[in-house]
């Protein structure tokens, strides 16, 4: 039986409650089933009131992108704090990103157009993060291939991406069971991330 629903005002702010319950339904049963129904039993409310939060689960995914990106931004951000060597500082970058999926892949698979529903990007708001993260590790970079006497024909953005779409790569073969052991995907990340690293002359 389906609990009762509970007005506007009652219990946990509305859409902080909405996200946290996606993200728990996500992560125990699947994106496959999610239904904004699951939502509103979850957190006790009427499925009415969840729909005037969020007009569909797509809005909600979107959320989600959003969200994530900026968790995605701190969690780097403090992960590189006081750490002056730029080599460390990127190291610590890609760990972070690399621990983020590990330890929210519910928001990862929103993030990066892995879940049903979502799409890279989700909706207008997320760029600003998004390119800021990027930014993180382009920095980093930069400042490592500088410290080169020859330095490769390659701007700190696109090594950036470059890096993120190769950290990308493993975590979503983990995150969809085709590389399901941990430990064989982190030595896989370090392979992949480490040998663009190592063709720059960083180590």
């Amino acid at each position: 039986m389906s609990p009762p629903g509970r007005r506007l005002g009652e219990g946990p702010p509305l859409r902080p409650a909405i996200i946290a319950a996606v993200l728990q339904i996500a992560g125990e049963e699947g994106w496959h089933a999610l239904t904004m129904r699951k939502v509103a039993e979850r957190i006790r409310y009427s499925a009415p009131m969840i729909y005037e939060v969020f007009e569909s689960k797509e809005a909600l995914c979107g959320e989600l992108v959003v969200d994530g990106y900026q968790r995605l931004y701190r969690h780097m951000s403090a992960s590189a704090a006081g750490l002056a060597d730029p080599g460390k500082r990127l190291a610590a970058l890609l760990k972070a990103f690399r621990l983020f999926a590990w330890e929210n892949p519910a928001y990862y698979q929103a993030m990066y157009g892995l879940a049903p529903l979502s799409k890279p990007g989700g909706r207008p708001g997320h760029e600003e993060y998004a390119s800021a993260c990027l930014g993180l590790v382009g920095d980093a970079l930069f400042q490592c291939l500088s410290r080169k006497s020859a330095v490769p024909s390659l701007s700190p953005l696109q090594g950036a991406k470059a890096l993120i779409a190769a950290a990308h790569g493993v975590l979503a073969l983990h995150l969809a069971g085709i590389v399901p052991d941990q430990r064989e995907a982190d030595g896989l990340f370090e392979q992949v991330v480490g040998g663009l690293l190592a063709g720059w002359g960083i180590s």
